[in-house]
């Protein structure tokens, strides 16, 4: 703040100066009295100055001063002039001064106007009670309190210096622009001002408020026509539900859009949203929210968060504007404490609460591994409450690094309580492989095989399988069992690409490129579906059945 402050004052003190230089160095003219109602003479008066009544007209230059009365000194050359003041030039209809008081020095052409000064500049009204203004360079300054007024805006300040030729004004200390009768206001402490461009440059740190926003930034512009502007260095945008931090800020005030660039931290206090990002475009009508480049969104819950990143983040509303749709493409992860996932791209709508997932998802909810070409997760009281796989779905769930419990069908139906998997319905071509618990130990591997089938899980553990229509299944000993063996068709197992922190979503690996060194897998051959397992049980003594079904 002290650099924007301490450039803008050496530059404004460096134009004054070089006006005041140029102004020593100029030819010298000679102020000359066109016309008085009455001339006299009076030894009383400072240095045997005349005294002139009635439609005093003085001229230098291209420069004509007005008043009602004056005293002239002429070998001097200067006057004071009393009630009615008015400044104007012969070859610039745009500048107008008037003023209560006027002490004009002809040697430096430098007119002092003292009380109710009004500087006219084409729809620009500058009002102050005293103001200095150089008729060589057309520069006019004041230092204690002037006003603005162009059209719909009003700017008032401590100091100001006003440049007719560069059309521009600024604006020291304590400035307050005020548009539209407190449609919107600003507070800062140095500005610049266009009177052509109508645009405001601000240095420092300023404010903006109306009814409904608040912005803040420490450099920028403002167009006060377009009402476009642009906020840099620590931005800041509020409202009763957003915040937004940014580094810069474009802000569209009439349909209320903007972008925000690097760094970009958005908060909305209703959905409990922090929406992070170096590229974010806010719409509000229609609405439509998009965030680039280290794109991440977090859905905040007391003492364990969701975050997500992808390549593109999208928020907008339905074609009946009614319910937001939530889009995340390209290289999307996701971590929270009991649930983490990699895939191509998310499709979320709050019309019927049902989260899609495309390109080969892969989950991990609470030791699961569920892997898939396409998932459906339906949200409720937002909580997952049941998720579909289709083609070729598979859950995978480790009982130690070795023996994997492995469930897979054509399509299958998840069930969840308080964020536990506890029902799996398998439909077309289900098969299963787990390892039955005996008395803490393992007791053999199971391997099964039907048209549909259901499972019901507890704690994590497989309680119990109920298999329907073209039922198959043997339990094998784990003796001489190859790894095969102990794998459906199409096991992987991607643990090593987990997401075991916030900062992990943005670590992105594809599965095929992980070389088999770093996975557990199984080629996906039909033939390893019907290879069948060496040394089977002998039957169940009590039933004459092998043991297992």
């Amino acid at each position: 703040m002290q650099i924007f402050r301490s450039q803008i004052g050496f530059l404004v003190l460096a134009v004054v100066l070089l006006a005041a230089n140029e102004s020593v160095a100029q030819r010298k003219t000679k102020v000359e009295l066109v016309q008085a109602q009455s001339i006299k003479s009076d030894v009383n008066l400072y240095n045997g100055a005349r005294r002139l009544i009635g439609n005093v007209k003085f001229k230098q230059d291209s420069a004509i001063m007005e008043c009602d009365s004056a005293h002239f000194y002429s070998d001097r050359n200067m006057f004071d002039a009393f009630g009615h003041v008015h400044l104007y030039k012969l070859n610039n209809k745009n500048i107008d001064v008037r003023a209560d008081f006027l002490r004009h020095d002809g040697d430096q052409k430098i007119a002092h106007f003292r009380h109710n000064v009004v500087l006219r500049d084409s729809n620009v009204i500058l009002t102050t009670d005293s103001l200095d203004y150089n008729l060589q360079s057309d520069i006019g300054y004041y230092e204690h309190n002037g006003r603005i007024v162009d059209s719909l805006t009003v700017l008032t300040s401590v100091k100001g210096y006003y440049y007719h030729r560069q059309r521009e004004v600024y604006f020291r200390k304590n400035v307050v622009i005020d548009h539209n009768s407190a449609e919107y206001q600003m507070f800062t402490d140095t500005i610049r001002y266009g009177l052509d461009t109508k645009i405001i440059d601000f240095f420092g740190p300023t404010e903006f408020y109306n009814d409904t926003n608040y912005m803040y930034a420490r450099y920028g512009w403002y167009n006060t026509e377009t009402e476009l502007s642009m906020f840099k260095h620590d931005a800041l945008f509020r409202n009763p539900n957003q915040t937004i931090t940014c580094d810069s800020l474009m802000f569209d005030r009439l349909d209320e859009s903007g972008t925000a660039y690097s760094n970009v931290v958005a908060t909305d206090t209703v959905q409990n949203l922090v929406v992070k990002g170096d590229y974010v475009e806010i719409h509000k009508d229609p609405e439509l929210l998009i965030v680039t480049d280290k794109a991440q969104i977090i859905y905040v819950a007391m003492g364990d968060s969701l975050y997500l990143h992808a390549d593109t983040l999208k928020v907008c509303r339905d074609t009946s504007g009614l319910y937001r749709t939530f889009r995340a493409y390209w290289h999307v992860r996701a971590y929270k404490s009991d649930l983490q996932l990699q895939t191509d791209s998310i499709y979320f709508s709050m019309k019927d609460s049902v989260a899609c997932f495309f390109g080969n998802p892969i989950f991990w909810v609470q030791g699961n591994q569920i892997t898939t070409e396409y998932m459906e997760a339906y949200i409720k009281d937002n909580h997952l409450d049941k998720f579909k796989l289709y083609r070729s779905g598979m859950i995978v769930s480790p009982h130690d690094s070795i023996h994997y419990n492995q469930i897979k069908g054509a399509e299958m139906v998840g069930y969840l309580r308080n964020n536990d998997l506890y029902k799996v319905d398998v439909f077309k071509r289900a098969q299963t492989l787990y390892f039955p618990i005996d008395q803490g130990s393992i007791a053999g591997v199971s391997k099964g095989e039907s048209t549909d089938l259901t499972l019901y899980l507890k704690d994590r553990q497989l309680k119990r399988l109920a298999y329907r229509a073209q039922t198959k299944s043997d339990m094998y000993p784990l003796d001489n069992l190859s790894e095969n063996d102990m794998r459906l068709s199409g096991f992987s197992w991607f643990e090593q690409i987990r997401p075991k922190s916030p900062a992990d979503i943005f670590i992105w690996e594809n599965v095929e490129s992980i070389p088999s060194s770093r996975r557990i897998t199984m080629p996906t051959s039909s033939s390893d579906d019907t290879k069948k397992p060496q040394k089977p049980l002998p039957p169940n003594r009590k039933s004459g059945k092998p043991a297992g079904r």
